[in-house]
């Protein structure tokens, strides 16, 4: 998925601990802070920008998660969710 690995993306879901936040069955995580991935299915590039700059309540990752990593998570997320 765009340069994503998802199965390293997994991984950054878990380390970054966005189940905190987020909803994702695949990753067995319940967080009702953010929207519920499986419900919003976000596109590849909106997971790329959200993750990378934050929105709302979202805190931005980009100084925290390299480019790689932040697409890594956005191919799990798309992938898990069958955005």
């Amino acid at each position: 998925e765009e340069g994503g690995d998802a199965a390293a993306g997994e991984g950054v879901f878990a380390s970054a601990d966005c189940g905190g936040c987020h909803t994702l069955e695949a990753a067995g995580t319940s967080g009702s802070v953010g929207p519920n991935l499986d419900d919003s299915q976000p596109d590849f590039e909106l997971v790329v920008d959200r993750v990378t700059n934050g929105s709302g309540a979202m805190p931005s990752f980009g100084d925290r998660l390299s480019e790689q990593q932040i697409r890594d998570v956005a191919a799990y997320v798309v992938e898990s969710s069958g955005g």
